[in-house]
């Protein structure tokens, strides 16, 4: 590794061929290419095709075997010989802290990648791959050597149903109807993925408008990404829900709108909602994962629930995708980005033409474009006759639920006028599906 003292790059070939541990941290975050001599280069490689081929690391005779196979010509085998020797006799004092290497080498290596990336940039925007090049950078930020291997079941029952238990509802988020929450034991949870389906003109928005309400009233950080509507325009559908100010009055209410927000607001104080605009068709997840940064470092806010609406209007990553497969792609990267941050996903999608003939809307409206909500943790349909929505009424199904009940209607009702949703008291008549 070009910028370090030639015995710390020995240091790192003997911790390498001898100890396991650090070999199963370091071993991708280093490439033969870092070593500066193409003995250590050989040896590094040596090592590596060994293990990964018989799962344990090489003795130094099984090493020098598998060099005569590699080595050049021009080389002498008694160089690794020698080479194998010197590092066999470093002083073991200046190995010893296994830490102090892994921390050099992870440093090394994140600088290498970003300097690769920033090369592969270059070259992409002259082939005007513009878009590549945020999955690129992306790829060199994530070079790190933590290590997670999940769950180790049998060891982990006792500690893991501790957790589990002792967990409350304050973990969960809640939905605006009483009933999906009490099926979901209190909520949906963080790294999961929430899908609201309807026709468009429905409600979808409306719906994601008062999911967010609801977590700022459980003193939650709300990201609200909207791809289609202003940021003002949102913004005054949140007035009404929380100030209670029909939007027609919304103008000539002022003083009562700054009123009763500050009361919101010194009732649930750590809400804290920001509200982002995107032109339409033009975001991907990668641009999400920028706002984030973005949001942390010069508004200090890390969101615990994003809210995108809607799906159809963000870009997949990967160009060039049928429709069905785009739409599939961008649930899966919005679930990734869930669980990437620690925060729940909720977005929107649509229906094709037959949602609006049905009376219950189900996985079959959304044709080709099923994938999405398998990708999905819990997704409901919201359903409406041109006669409920003159009486304000709605049918919430719920299509998909991952861990709880499914395939159930919740009757619920809408005021127009404030664009607040809740749970109807009154029991509808149930409908058949499709």
């Amino acid at each position: 590794m070009y910028e370090f003292a030639e015995n710390i790059q020995r240091g790192i070939i003997y911790l390498l061929k001898s100890d396991d541990d650090f070999y199963c941290q370091i071993v991708n975050l280093v490439k033969g290419e870092y070593f500066e001599f193409p003995v250590h280069e050989n040896i590094f490689s040596t090592i590596t095709d060994y293990h990964e081929k018989y799962r344990q690391l090489p003795s130094d005779d099984l090493i020098l075997e598998d060099v005569k196979k590699k080595k050049r010509q021009s080389e002498d085998l008694s160089d690794y010989e020698d080479e194998l020797i010197y590092i066999n006799s470093l002083d073991t004092s200046t190995i010893n802290n296994k830490d102090y290497y892994v921390d050099l080498i992870e440093d090394f290596a994140k600088r290498e990648a970003m300097k690769n990336a920033i090369k592969d940039c270059l070259v992409l925007i002259k082939e005007n791959r513009v878009e590549e090049t945020e999955e690129v950078v992306r790829k060199a930020l994530t070079i790190s050597r933590s290590v997670d291997n999940g769950l180790n079941y049998f060891p982990s029952v006792k500690e893991r149903w501790e957790r589990i238990l002792n967990n409350d509802d304050t973990d969960k988020f809640r939905t605006p109807f009483t009933s999906l929450n009490r099926v979901l034991e209190g909520g949906l949870s963080a790294k999961e993925l929430g899908m609201v389906v309807s026709p468009a003109g429905v409600g979808k928005s409306l719906f994601l408008v008062n999911q967010g309400v609801e977590s700022l009233i459980e003193g939650r950080k709300v990201l609200y990404v909207s791809l289609e509507m202003s940021e003002d325009k949102i913004a005054q559908r949140f007035d009404s829900i929380m100030t209670l100010i029909p939007q027609s009055r919304l103008k000539s209410n002022q003083l009562t709108l700054h009123e009763r927000l500050q009361v919101f607001q010194d009732e649930f104080p750590g809400s804290k909602l920001m509200i982002k605009e995107f032109p339409t068709g033009l975001a991907n997840v990668n641009t999400l994962r920028v706002l984030l940064n973005q949001l942390k470092n010069f508004e200090d806010f890390t969101p615990d629930i994003i809210i995108v609406d809607y799906l159809e209007l963000l870009r997949p990553t990967t160009e060039g995708m049928a429709e069905y497969q785009a739409q599939q792609r961008v649930a899966e990267e919005l679930r990734g980005l869930g669980v990437e941050n620690n925060c729940l996903i909720w977005t929107a999608t649509q229906t094709n033409r037959q949602g609006r003939t049905v009376n219950i809307i189900t996985d079959a409206e959304l044709a080709d474009a099923y994938g999405k909500i398998r990708t999905c943790d819990f997704a409901i349909s919201l359903n409406q006759t041109e006669e409920e929505f003159d009486n304000g009424r709605m049918r919430v199904y719920v299509m998909k639920s991952r861990n709880s009940r499914q395939r159930f209607i919740v009757p619920a009702i809408v005021d127009y006028n404030i664009l607040r949703m809740s749970e109807s008291t009154e029991e509808f008549e149930d409908s058949e599906e499709g």
